[in-house]
C-alpha cells in the first residue's frame, strides 16, 4: 500500500461516525490469525488469513506449512464466519462465541491436510505429528526440521516465512477473481518439494489440470509431477535464491511472468494516535484510591479496545494487548495518555510481556514477538518465537497467561475447558497442553509440561522465590475457586480423576466466582501486602489477598477480601516500575457482576490506613489477623467473632455443595474462645480449641482500626497441619488459653423471615444475576433470564416432559442444577445446597416471582 492509499484508508475510517463499527478484519492489516474449518482441506487450529487482493484471501495452515484454501467471499463479507469469541462480540460486546470452528466463506481447496513442504516426496505423504484423539490441534512439524518463522507485513501483502531443514522460504500471494499467484522466494540450497493438491491431474510441460483446478509454474526449475494421487512441485537445487511463481485458476490459467521482488516493510500505517484523559480517584475506600485510564474510544481506526493485559516498557511507556488482537503503545509522560496502535491481527491474545524491550504476545497461533525492522515505531515482522504449544481447535482453549522469567524462559498456560461440535463438555482433552502450565526455553525450541489437568489455569510466578501459584475457577471437577501451588508434575484433577493436588486455600464461590491472573505483590506502593498473592476476580471485580503458608508447596493458607470494588472485570494486574501503583486491566463478555464492559484502573494507597487485615495465618491453637494500623482495643472482644467451617466434594459434577463433617449439606458451627491483642495493637489472635483440618474455615470479625467502623468482615482459611504458635514472632506475650470458655457466636437471628428484598440482596451478593439477567437479556449470560421465569413452561435439553417453573422447580434448580438443563443451555452452575439457608432460598424464589 503506497502513502496515498494509506492516507485514503485512514481518511475513510476517520470520517465514520463515532457509533459506526468498522469490520472485524481491518483493511489496513493483511494477515489475521484465525482457526479455520476448511471442509475437505481439514480443520486448521492455527490458520492465517492472508489477504491476496480486494476480497481475495488465502488460508495458510501455520502448523502444516501449506496454503489450504483460496477464499473469495461475496462482496462485503468476511473471509470466515465470525464465530470466535472475539469476533462474535465485536459489535455486541456481551455476545458469546460459538463452539464450532469458523468456516471459510466459499473458496477453492488448494492442498490436503498433509505437510506442505519437504526435502523429499515422502516428507509430504505422511502427517507424523502426534494424534490427540479427534482434536485437529496437533502442533507443528518442528521435530522434522520444518517450522514457521513468522510473517512480514508489507503494504497490502503478508509475506510468510518458514524453514525446511535450515532453508528459508518466503511466500506471498496476489489474486483476483480470475486467478491466484503464489510467489515463492527460496534461499539457496538443495532440491525441495511443495505439496499442491490431491486430485487426479493431467500433467504437461505447461502445467497441471483437473476438473476443478489448473496450476502453471513460471520457471524451468519448478516441475510439476504426481505421486500416490498427490500433485507436487519439485524445485531444483540452486546456489542462488530461487524466486518462482505458481499460478492457480478454476478455469484457464497461464504461467505468470517474472516473479516480483519480495515485498518489504513499508512506512507506518497507524500514525494517527488518540489522546485519553486519566480520571483521578474514580473510586476510593479506606486506604485506597483507584484512577481510571481513558481508552481511545474514538480512535481513527474504529477499533474496539478491550484491554486484556498490559506491560510496562519504562515508567513512561506501556503496551496494552486487546482481545481483538491489537497492541497499543501508551505514552504516559504527561497527565494524559497517548494511545498509538503498533500491531494487529493476533488471534485472541490475553497476555503480553516484554523481553529485552521486545513485546511478546501469547496467541492461538503461538508466542509472537513483535519486531520493528524499519524503526518506524510499528510492528512489521511478527516473529513466531515458539508454536510448540499444541493449540486445541476447541473454542474455549484460550491462551490464558504468560510470564517471562529472569533467565528468559517463557511460562504460559492454556484453558482446559473442552468443547465439541455442540457444547462445552466436562471431559478432559487428550491434548497434553490443554489445561496445562508450560515452560518454554529462552530460544523457543524446547517445551516442558510443568503441571496438567487444570480447568482455567491463570498463574503467577514470584520473581523473589520462583514459586508459582495458580488460580482456579469452580466448575466440573473443581468444587470451588482456589489458589493452588504449582509444583513440577502437579495434576489438578480436571477430568483426570487425580484429586490429590491440594490448594493453599479454597475460596468460596460467592466471594470469587471466576478468578483470573493472580499477582505476587513485590515492590508495590502497598507495602503491607508485600510477599502476598493478589487474587483478581473477573467474576466480581474485587481484589483478595492470599497468604499461603510458608512451607511450599503450601496446603493451607488464608484469603482476605480487601473490600476494593473496582467495577472492572479484571484479568491482569501489573506493578508500575516507578510509583508502585497497581494497574488493572480487563473486559467482559462472559458472566461477571462487574458493571463495566472494559477498562484499565490504577490502584494506589491513600493516606488513611486499610480497614481490612493485611496478613492472616493459622496456627495450631487458632488464627492470627494482622492489620496495617493499630486496632481499636474496644472492638477486639470475644463476641465480635463468629466462625463456621465446611467441606467440598471433588468430583465430575459442576462445583460442590457445602458439606458438614457428617456428610450432610451445610456448615458446621465453630466455637471460638479468647481474643488477644498484640503488643503493637496491630494483630489479633482468635483461640479455636481443638482446631481440626478443614477445607474451608470462615472467620467473621468486627474488629476495627482506630477511627474505623466495626462492621462484619470475613477471612477464609484452609487448614491442614498448622504449626505451633511462635508467640514472640507474632508479637504476643505467651498466653494462658482456656478452651472451656469457647462458645459458638451466631451471626444472624434464626427466625429471619424470607422476603423479595432479601432475595435480591442474596442474588446480587452470590453473583446469580451475573449468569441470569433480570431484564430478559440473553447475551453475556450463561443461564436463562429470570424475567418471566416464574410460572413459565420450561423445556429441557435432555428431552422429557415440559415443566412449569413453580416454587418446587425453582428450588430444585438451585439445589440440583444438573438435574434438568433448560433447552439451549449447558450446565454452568454448582449446587447451592448447604450454601444458602432455607430462608435465603425462599427469598430468592420470592424475588424471582417479582420479575414478571
Amino acid at each position: 500500500m503506497g502513502p496515498i492509499s494509506r492516507l485514503l484508508v485512514l481518511a475513510a475510517l476517520a470520517s465514520l461516525p463515532a457509533s459506526a463499527a468498522a469490520p472485524f478484519f481491518d483493511p489496513t492489516m493483511p494477515v489475521y490469525g484465525c482457526p479455520v474449518d476448511g471442509g475437505p482441506a481439514g480443520v486448521m487450529a492455527r490458520g492465517l488469513l492472508v489477504q491476496a487482493g480486494d476480497g481475495e484471501w488465502v488460508v495458510f495452515d501455520q502448523d502444516l506449512l501449506r496454503p489450504a484454501l483460496w477464499v473469495h467471499p461475496a462482496q462485503g463479507k468476511p473471509p470466515v464466519g465470525l464465530v470466535l469469541m472475539s469476533q462474535a462480540s465485536w459489535e455486541k460486546a456481551t455476545q458469546k462465541g460459538g463452539v464450532k470452528v469458523p468456516v471459510a466463506e466459499g473458496g477453492l481447496m488448494l492442498a490436503p491436510a498433509l505437510p506442505g513442504v519437504g526435502r523429499t516426496p515422502e516428507d509430504l505423504l505422511k502427517d507424523s505429528r502426534p494424534v490427540h484423539g479427534d482434536d485437529p490441534g496437533r502442533g507443528g512439524l518442528e521435530e522434522s526440521g520444518r517450522r514457521f518463522v513468522g510473517y512480514q507485513v508489507a503494504g497490502r501483502s503478508g509475506v510468510l516465512h518458514y524453514e525446511c531443514k535450515g532453508t528459508l522460504v518466503r511466500e506471498w500471494y496476489e489474486a483476483d477473481r480470475k486467478g491466484l499467484r503464489r510467489h515463492l522466494a527460496v534461499a539457496p540450497g538443495e532440491e525441495m518439494f511443495f505439496l499442491l493438491a490431491d486430485r487426479s491431474f493431467e500433467v504437461s510441460a505447461s502445467g497441471a489440470s483437473s476438473d476443478k483446478l489448473k496450476i502453471a509454474p513460471n520457471h524451468a526449475g519448478l516441475k510439476l509431477e504426481t505421486r500416490d494421487g498427490k500433485l507436487f512441485a519439485r524445485l531444483a537445487a540452486s546456489k542462488q535464491e530461487r524466486r518462482v511463481t505458481l499460478s492457480y485458476g478454476a478455469d484457464k490459467v497461464a504461467a505468470a511472468g517474472k516473479t516480483p521482488a519480495v515485498p518489504v516493510a513499508t512506512p507506518a500505517r497507524w500514525t494517527q494516535g488518540s489522546d485519553a484523559r486519566i480520571q483521578d480517584a474514580e473510586k476510593s475506600g479506606p486506604g485506597w484510591v483507584m484512577d481510571r485510564i481513558g481508552l481511545p474510544e474514538n480512535n481513527a481506526f474504529k477499533r474496539r479496545v478491550r484491554p486484556a493485559d498490559l506491560v510496562f516498557l519504562s515508567p513512561d511507556k506501556a503496551a496494552v494487548v486487546t482481545f481483538e488482537g491489537d497492541v497499543w503503545r501508551l505514552n504516559l509522560a504527561s497527565g494524559r495518555v497517548r494511545w498509538t496502535r503498533i500491531a494487529a491481527g493476533l488471534c485472541e491474545p490475553l497476555s503480553i510481556e516484554q523481553v529485552g524491550g521486545v513485546v511478546q504476545v501469547f496467541t492461538r497461533n503461538g508466542i509472537v514477538r513483535l519486531r520493528d525492522t524499519n524503526n518506524d515505531g510499528e510492528t512489521d515482522f511478527y516473529e513466531n518465537h515458539s508454536s510448540l504449544v499444541h493449540q486445541t481447535s476447541g473454542m474455549r482453549g484460550y491462551p490464558l497467561d504468560m510470564e517471562v522469567d529472569e533467565a528468559g524462559r517463557t511460562w504460559c498456560s492454556t484453558g482446559g475447558i473442552v468443547t465439541d461440535a455442540k457444547s462445552l463438555t466436562g471431559r478432559p482433552s487428550p491434548n497434553p497442553h490443554v489445561g496445562a502450565v508450560l515452560a518454554i526455553s529462552p530460544d523457543g525450541k524446547q517445551l516442558e509440561v510443568v503441571a496438567s489437568h487444570a480447568r482455567e489455569p491463570f498463574f503467577a510466578r514470584d520473581p523473589g522465590t520462583g514459586r508459582i501459584a495458580m488460580s482456579e475457577q469452580q466448575g466440573h471437577w473443581v468444587p470451588s475457586s482456589g489458589s493452588f501451588p504449582v509444583a513440577p508434575g502437579a495434576d489438578f484433577g480436571y477430568g483426570s480423576g487425580n484429586v490429590k493436588t491440594l490448594p493453599a486455600v479454597w475460596i468460596p464461590h460467592d466471594q470469587d466466582s471466576s478468578s483470573s491472573s493472580p499477582m505476587w505483590v513485590r515492590g508495590s506502593a502497598f507495602k503491607s501486602w508485600e510477599g502476598g498473592l493478589l487474587d483478581l476476580s473477573y467474576g466480581t471485580g474485587r481484589l483478595f489477598l492470599v497468604r499461603p503458608a510458608e512451607k511450599w508447596p503450601a496446603t493451607e493458607g488464608a484469603v482476605i477480601p480487601l473490600e476494593i470494588e473496582t467495577g472492572l472485570p479484571i484479568l491482569h494486574a501489573r506493578t508500575h516500575p516507578g510509583d508502585g501503583s497497581i494497574w488493572l486491566a480487563g473486559f467482559r463478555i462472559y458472566d461477571s457482576r462487574a458493571p463495566e464492559l472494559e477498562g484499565i484502573g490504577r490502584l494506589r494507597p491513600s493516606k488513611e490506613g486499610l480497614a481490612t487485615p493485611v496478613d492472616a495465618r493459622v496456627v495450631a491453637s487458632g488464627v492470627v489477623l494482622q492489620f496495617e494500623t493499630a486496632l481499636d482495643p474496644a472492638t477486639v472482644k470475644t463476641d465480635a467473632v463468629q466462625a463456621k467451617e465446611w467441606q467440598y466434594r471433588r468430583s465430575g459434577s459442576y462445583g460442590s455443595p457445602r458439606l458438614k463433617r457428617d456428610g450432610g449439606t451445610g456448615a458446621d458451627p465453630v466455637a471460638t474462645g479468647t481474643v488477644l491483642l498484640s503488643k503493637d495493637r496491630k494483630s489479633a489472635f482468635i483461640h479455636i480449641p481443638g482446631l481440626k483440618p478443614t477445607m474451608q474455615l470462615e472467620i467473621s470479625h468486627r474488629f476495627a482500626v482506630a477511627g474505623g467502623k466495626a462492621v462484619p468482615r470475613p477471612v477464609f482459611f484452609t487448614v491442614s497441619a498448622p504449626p505451633a504458635a511462635d508467640w514472640a514472632a507474632l508479637g504476643f506475650d505467651p498466653p494462658q488459653l482456656d478452651g472451656s470458655v469457647a462458645t459458638v457466636h451466631s451471626a444472624a437471628p434464626a427466625d429471619a423471615k424470607p422476603s423479595a428484598e432479601w432475595g435480591k440482596d442474596v442474588a446480587t451478593r452470590y453473583g446469580c444475576i451475573a449468569c441470569h439477567s433480570i431484564d430478559g437479556a440473553k447475551e453475556g449470560h450463561s443461564g436463562p433470564t429470570w424475567k418471566g421465569l416464574a410460572g413459565s413452561e420450561r423445556r429441557f435439553s435432555q428431552g422429557g416432559k415440559p415443566r412449569v417453573a413453580d416454587d418446587a422447580y425453582l428450588l430444585e434448580s438451585m439445589l440440583e442444577p444438573g438435574k434438568t438443563i433448560v433447552e439451549g443451555y449447558a450446565l454452568g452452575m454448582g449446587s447451592y445446597s448447604g450454601i444458602l439457608s432455607e430462608a435465603e432460598l425462599q427469598s430468592i424464589i420470592l424475588y424471582v416471582r417479582t420479575l414478571k
